[in-house]
Parts: structure tokens; C-alpha cells; sequence
């Protein structure tokens, strides 16, 4: 968890940057982990809002319940509904200007800070196609993932919030551009995005089977060796009983004897039937 001095001012975690996909943002949060960058530790006062909440302000925070942390960004402006593209959200600055499109939206093409001029590929172009008009103010872009410091820590909820205006997009530098930060490598399996289903939904790889489990020395000594012997269900006030199955394998039918006996009683049945029949009728 991340404290504040007191009398501390918050400035963006960097001034001017442009994320595109979440490669740019792990970075970013990378140069945040190794103390490069300064995340924000709370929230903005109105100052504040007014000097930096401006296109290419970027602020890294931490969520936290506790009442020296922050548990949701506020700016103290008015936005559109979030729209995912992936894998960030955007919203747009609600304007009183705004009015409904009367052209058709045209694609548009934007110039990189060093490089020729061509189409933008990043989030923040696929938000500007799929928008019902082109957002005039600011556009807000969120991102969060889990952190995970070591093997047996907590992991922790981090955020990233960026400003940009589509007329000054194709200024604002990205990652490689960057001084600082084209030099960052990021480790595997320190961030993950905050959108998945779970916290360990990628533990395992679904499909594959468990292993076996060896049984030890101990349990196989402990296995039930004749039909006296058999699993807890039957146990009751200390005597095992058999089960229903075991019992019935093990007991002795003397078939026959039986076949026998029943043979013996049908004879007898049927010298009586006769013995009655042969008796005249009175």
C-alpha cells in the first residue's frame, strides 16, 4: 500500500504518454514497482484537477479500502457510459456543446511523433470507430490488473488512468518512445488483468487431466483385507459391518441342498393330490 506525506502535491504519474495495449501498461506499472515512476496515493484536490487532469496526463494508483488510500478515481467531471476496448475502457468528456453527428464518420488517420503518417491500431482508435460521434473533449482511459509481489503475498489491485483529446493524440508519445521507459522489461506473471473471471483462473491449463495420487505406505496398510473390513459407512457403535455387497459374495449357498429339499416337497404335494382324487364321491 502506497502513503502520501501529508503536504505531498500529486502530480501525474507521467505528464505525457500515450498506453495502447496492455504491454503499455505493464510497463508502465513496472517502472511504478521499481520506484522510476511515483504513483498517486490519493485523491486530487481541486487544484490539482485543474493543473493536471489535461490530454496526455497519465496517473498510476493503488485501490485500497483503507481511509489513507483510494478506493475509486474521481476528477470531479462528467462522462459518458464506459466503453470496452479491449483491453481498456474509455469515456467521453460530457460537453455542452455535444450535439448529435449530422456527417458520417470517416476513418482517420494519424501521425506518430517520429515515423510517417498511417492508421492507428491502438485501443484508442477502435473507440474512436465504433463511437456514435467523435468525442470533442476529453476521452478518459482505464486500465487495472492484479499485482503480484511474491509467491506467497497478497496481490494487490492497480490502476491506471489516462487522458487524451483526439486532436492531440497523434502527438502524445508512446512506451517506445519513451526515454524511460523502452528501457523497462517486464517479469512474467507479475500483473494480470483486473477483468478476468478470477484471481487464479489461469492456475491451470483446463483439459488436462489431475495426476494420480500415489497412495503412501500408511493407506495402503489401512485397506479393508477381507468383507469385515470394509469402509466407515458401516461402522456403528464400534462394530464394522460388511457391506451389502461383500456380505452377500461371501455367504455360503448350499444350491444343492436346496434344489433337494424343494423337489422332496413337491412329491409329497402331489402323492396327496392323488390320494384325495382316488377317494369316491358320496
Amino acid at each position: 500500500m502506497f502513503y502520501a506525506p501529508a503536504q505531498d502535491v500529486q502530480r501525474p504519474t507521467h505528464p505525457r504518454l500515450h498506453v495502447r495495449d496492455a504491454r503499455d501498461a505493464h510497463i508502465v506499472f513496472e517502472a511504478v514497482r521499481q520506484g522510476r515512476l511515483k504513483p498517486v496515493l490519493r485523491r486530487l484536490n481541486e487544484l490539482e484537477r485543474s493543473s493536471y487532469i489535461q490530454s496526455g496526463s497519465l496517473f498510476v494508483w493503488e485501490e485500497s479500502d483503507d481511509e489513507m488510500g483510494l478506493k475509486r478515481w474521481t476528477d470531479g467531471r462528467v462522462w459518458s457510459q464506459s466503453r470496452m476496448r479491449e483491453p481498456y475502457l474509455f469515456y467521453d468528456e460530457k460537453l455542452a456543446t455535444d450535439e448529435p453527428p449530422s456527417e458520417p464518420k470517416t476513418k482517420c488517420t494519424y501521425r506518430f511523433v517520429e515515423g510517417p503518417s498511417r492508421t492507428w491500431t491502438s485501443s484508442a482508435q477502435s473507440h474512436y470507430e465504433r463511437s456514435d460521434h467523435h468525442p470533442l473533449g476529453l476521452v478518459k482511459q482505464a486500465y487495472s490488473a492484479w499485482v503480484f509481489m511474491s509467491a506467497n503475498a497478497k496481490p494487490r489491485k492497480w490502476h491506471l488512468t489516462a487522458y487524451f483529446t483526439y486532436a492531440d493524440l497523434p502527438s502524445i508519445p508512446t512506451v517506445d518512445q519513451d526515454p524511460l521507459l523502452r528501457t523497462i522489461s517486464v517479469p512474467p506473471g507479475v500483473y494480470k488483468s483486473g477483468k478476468a473471471r478470477s484471481r487464479n483462473s489461469d492456475a491451470s491449463t483446463p483439459g488436462l487431466p489431475s495426476p494420480p495420487s500415489t497412495p503412501s505406505p500408511s493407506s495402503s496398510a489401512s485397506r479393508p483385507s477381507s468383507p469385515m473390513q470394509s469402509s466407515p459407512r458401516g461402522k456403528k457403535d464400534g462394530v464394522v459391518l460388511p457391506s451389502l455387497q461383500s456380505a452377500i459374495a461371501h455367504t455360503p449357498m448350499n444350491f444343492a441342498t436346496s434344489h433337494h429339499r424343494a423337489s422332496a416337497r413337491i412329491a409329497e404335494d402331489q402323492r396327496m393330490i392323488q390320494m384325495l382324487n382316488s377317494r369316491p364321491i358320496l
